[in-house]
Parts: C-alpha cells; structure tokens; sequence
C-alpha cells in the first residue's frame, strides 16, 4: 500500500512538473516566434482600419504573449492617433474605414482620437464609418459621425438616449456584514469614501458628477450637431425623443447616411481607393500600421514619462494580468530620474493618467519633477484622469494641458479602515485580547473603533496633508491658499472647467504637450524625437518578476475571466483594507460613464 502510494505521488509530481515545463516551453516558443515576424509592407490603394473594440489604453506593450493570455489591446491610443497622422500624408492610403464594435473608452481619450480623425479630414481622403456588431452606441457614434459617410446594416440597433453615470456603493454590505468603515477626510466632496459608509450619493457628490456628464454631454453634442450639420437643439431633441432608433429610423433623422451591408461597404471602398473592383478590398489595421511607423531619430529629444494606475509607494511587484494598473512612486521616479539625464533630453511632458493615490507616493513624484524642473521645461498633459494625487504631481510643472472631458481636481484627502469587530466578534464568534505599551498601538488593529482622541490626531494627520497639498496648487498656480481652498474640498472638475477655475492652461492632448515643450526650448516639433518612460515590459518579464512566479500568474490567467468581471471594484476594496489608516489622495475609480 505504502509503494502504491510512493508511486502515486511520484507520477502525479512527475505530471505537474512537465505540464508546467510544457507550458513555459509553449510560452517560449510563441514569444521566440513572435520577435522574429516580420510585418507585411503597406500596399499601394490601402484603406486604413480602425476597430472600435474594447478599450484604448496609454501603452501597450505590443506583446503577442500579453495581447494572447491576458488581452491586452492590440493599438494602444497614441499608436492609433500617431497613425492616423502618418496616414493623412501617406499615399498609399486612399482613406480610412471605422469600425465600431463595442468599444469600452474613457470619454478624454475619444476626444484625442476624434481630433486627429478630424486633422486627417484636412489631407481630402475620405472616412466611411459602420457597426460590425449591428449596434452603435453614443460613444462609437461620437467618433463615427467624424466620417463623410457612415453606414448602419438595415436592421442594426442605434443607441440615443443620452448618458448615465453609476457609482457602487457598499455601505448597506458592510453594515450587514458588521464592518464599519473609519473614515477621516478633508474635503466636502471627497466622494471616495462614501463607497463604504453610504448606499447613494452625497448631494455634494451629485452635484459635482452630475457636473461631469454635463459636460461629456454638451461636448458629444456640439461635436455631433457640428459633424452632422445639425444644431445643437436638433441633436438634444432626438436625445429624449427615444431611447433607440432603428437604422432607418436613424437614417430618417440624419443621423446615419444610409442602410448598406458590408460587402456593399467594400465596394464604396474599392472605389475610394481605385482598386479592381473583382479583388478583396486592401485594407490595413490600425495596430499594424502604427507597428510600421519608423520613430524619428534625432540627437534633440523630448522625453515622455507616463504615470498610469494607481498611486503606491516603492515598484509594486504587478502580475501580467494587473494591466499596468500601478505606479510605483520608486519606479516612476527612476523613470523621471533616467529621461532626465539621457543625452539630448531638452525638456519632459509628464503625461498623467492617475486617480492619485498613496499621498507620500504621489509626493515622492512630484520631488523629482520638481527637481527636473530646474534643469528644463517640464509640461504636464492630462490624459482621461488626473485627480487627487495625479493633480498633486502635476504641480511641479510650468503648463497643463488637459482633454476637455479630462476628470481632474479632487484636492482634498482622507484616511480610512475597516473596523470589522461586529463581523468577527459578533457574528462569527472570535474574539480578540491583547496587551499594550501605550493608549494608541492597537487603534489600527481593526477591532474597535476611533477614540475621540484617536480621531483628533488623525483629523490633524489629514488636515495636514490637505494643507499642504493646498499650499502646493497655490504655489504652482499663482493663486492664495484661500482661493484654491474655495475651488478644492475635493471637488473634481472636467478639464475645461478647470480652466475656468485656474487649475489647467489649455485645452489639448500630449501632441499638443508635446509641441508647446519643443518650441519652449526652440526646437522644431516635427524634428525632435520622443522617448518614453518607463518602457512597457513583455509578458514573460513581468512573469518572472511577479512573486510566486508561475504559481501567482497562472491561478490568474486562468480565473482571469472571473477577474475581469468584478477586477476594479476588488482591487480598490483591496486597496482600502491595506491602506490602514493611510492618507489616502485619491478618486474613487469605480465610476463609470456610459
């Protein structure tokens, strides 16, 4: 019995140590072939491509691996924008083809990509617009009605009714399980506490969301009633009139150009570009396009430093599936700390696409900005968010530019745990003693709540934090702490309220950041060469940097599918269990848009 159980034991370790040395050795194979593809040329009468699917991050890394096993987009948004201005001036590209299907985008990054559809306008090549899924949305709408011709599958569905923003909350949960969220912030609209201590918004809240979708709304309208030669009436008017058209429907109003298939579709296109009508269509992606774009080179440079995720302090060890959810205040510090001191380096955009978070973090940031700043002009671009922490560093630089749809602002802070002694004493059963050196060494220990002297030193921890980032806006934007405290208490405002209020310069996406610190430095901005930091990593590097190695990332791609259904809301519960009484400078980033 005891050899049959050896035996057992033996060719069931044997059997998971060659699944596993065949999976690297999958693995290895597909990452080996992939560096050794080469990309077919663009042919001549091409139609460029562009796929409205999912969603548009800053960068991708342009991995087969990561795009394979965790999905990772396959054109990232300044691959795309980059594309489409090389393609306005390439002649072998006779025009572009949109193609909607179900895209997931941050209303910021649409508008940089609706810009630089609307430049390509300018080259006299045309773009058609369809749905490959028969269905289009306000959001792929706002970019398809770019197009000199857009097109919808006779019995496609048309979305019309206007926006909504959600919010989760968890206060009625936590009450249930018999956890209590502590909660110390400064700001009367520091809504990201009020996930775990309420059940609906704040009027407070609502007041500075509703402000938000107004302005995505009024934005989608003054853009479409422009595409679509409508006024402004006429496009809010079919808003309410429905919630869906039917294509015809659409068509009638004027808000599609007409009911065709695709291959009719094709054949439109085959004229456009002059090819034979019996051949396929030519076409090329976006993805494969951008791939192709030779970087200019030059010993005049611009960096770039991307600051994406959440802010955390050190270089978070991040799996492959976290998608670059992370920013390591070590790591982004490096970064700033490499760009800086390459030869040629003129002047840095910090392009900023952050909720803010771990407020030393975001501090640690901002340090060597700062101390970038001294040595050349540094300019920050606002991507679809720079709040709370992301707007501390933003600080440091001379000129903000930000989309108009950009959410910014949030300066205010707060400190939170969970006190979860009504679930574990309560109602589980276990139940806590200890003994202490000093009043205070358990009151993070999450079985009790604040004393009324526990709750004035962190009141006075908190305030602190927000007095300082205060004097930190006043600084950089040459207005008295008194006045940034009127437009601060957490509020966050879109990019073109913001001008209003003096918390950014100008409206413009990170070619225009880009453009603004060539000539700061008198320098041609279509000579100089841009580097970015840090640089993306493969999916095999950050395999083997993630702890637990193949234990870790396994488990993950093969429950990713679980993972991506609740992946936001567990990563920021997470994140304010272990946040321990932290101050936090943070947006809360479980709001979506739609």
């Amino acid at each position: 019995m005891k050899f049959l159980k050896t035996l057992l034991a033996n060719v069931l370790g044997s059997l998971i140590a060659f699944g596993i040395l065949l999976f690297f050795g999958f693995l290895f194979i597909i990452a080996l072939a992939s560096t050794g593809n080469q990309l077919p040329p663009v042919r001549a009468n091409s139609i460029l491509t562009i796929d409205l699917i999912g969603s548009f991050p800053e960068i991708v890394s342009g991995d087969p691996l990561t795009q394979m096993l965790v999905g990772e987009a396959a054109v990232g948004l300044h691959s795309i924008t980059a594309a489409v201005e090389a393609a306005a001036t390439d002649s072998k590209i006779k025009g572009i083809w949109i193609r909607s299907n179900g895209m997931i985008s941050s209303w910021a990054s649409l508008e940089a990509i609706r810009r630089s559809l609307e430049s390509f306008k300018t080259s006299g090549k045309p773009i058609l617009a369809t749905s490959k899924n028969h269905f289009m949305m306000e959001s792929e709408y706002f970019l398809a009605s770019v197009a000199d011709s857009l097109f919808l599958e006779p019995e496609s569905i048309f979305e019309f009714n206007g926006f909504a923003l959600t919010s989760t909350f968890y206060g009625d949960l936590l009450e249930k399980l018999g956890v209590k969220a502590e909660v110390v912030r400064s700001g009367k609209y520091k809504g990201a506490v009020e996930a775990y201590t309420r059940s609906s918004m704040s009027v407070e809240n609502r007041e500075q969301l509703g402000a938000l979708l107004d302005g995505i709304e009024n934005s989608f309208v003054s853009s479409v009633s422009s595409s679509r030669k409508m006024s402004p009436e006429q496009v809010r008017q079919l808003m309410n009139e429905d919630a869906m058209f039917s294509a015809r429907e659409a068509f009638d109003n004027g808000l599609v150009d007409g009911l065709a298939f695709d291959d009719e579709v094709q054949d439109k296109l085959k004229m456009i570009s002059g090819a034979d009508s019996s051949k396929a269509l030519v076409t090329v992606s976006a993805s494969t396009y951008a791939a192709q774009l030779r970087p200019k080179k030059s010993t005049e440079k611009i960096a770039v430093v991307h600051i994406t995720g959440t802010m955390m302090s050190g270089a978070p060890s991040e799996s492959p599936l976290s998608g670059g959810g992370l920013a390591g205040s070590d790591t982004i510090v490096k970064a700033i700390r490499q760009a800086r001191v390459r030869k040629g380096v003129k002047a840095m955009v910090i392009r900023i696409n952050s909720p803010g978070g771990f407020a030393p973090a975001g501090d640690a940031m901002l340090r060597e900005v700062e101390r970038t700043a001294a040595e050349m002009p540094v300019i920050i671009s606002m991507g679809d968010l720079a709040a709370s922490g992301g707007y501390w560093v933003a600080t440091g630089g001379s000129r903000i530019f930000a989309e108009k749809n950009t959410i910014t602002g949030s300066i205010g802070v707060f400190s939170m745990f969970f006190n979860a002694s009504g679930l574990v004493e309560d109602k589980i059963g276990i139940t806590f003693d200890n003994v202490t050196t000093g009043p205070y060494a358990d009151m993070f220990s999450g079985m009790r709540s604040y004393t009324d002297s526990e709750r004035a030193i962190l009141n006075k921890a908190t305030d602190g934090t927000y007095q300082a980032f205060l004097k930190k806006v006043a600084d950089s934007r040459g207005m008295s702490v008194e006045d940034v405290n009127a437009i601060a208490q957490g509020r966050v405002w879109t990019g073109e309220d913001a001008i209003t209020v003096g918390l950014v310069d100008e409206i413009g996406g990170l070619e225009s950041a880009i453009d603004y610190a060539a000539k700061a430095v008198f320098l041609d901005p279509t000579a100089v060469e841009i580097v970015r930091y840090p640089a993306p990593t493969s999916f095999i590097d950050q395999f083997l940097k993630s702890p637990m190695g193949s234990v870790r990332t396994l488990s993950e791609v093969f429950g990713s599918k679980n993972k991506l259904l609740v992946g936001k809301q567990l990563d920021e519960i997470q994140q304010m269990v272990e946040s321990r009484g932290q101050v936090q400078a943070l947006w809360p980033w479980t709001i979506t848009i739609r």
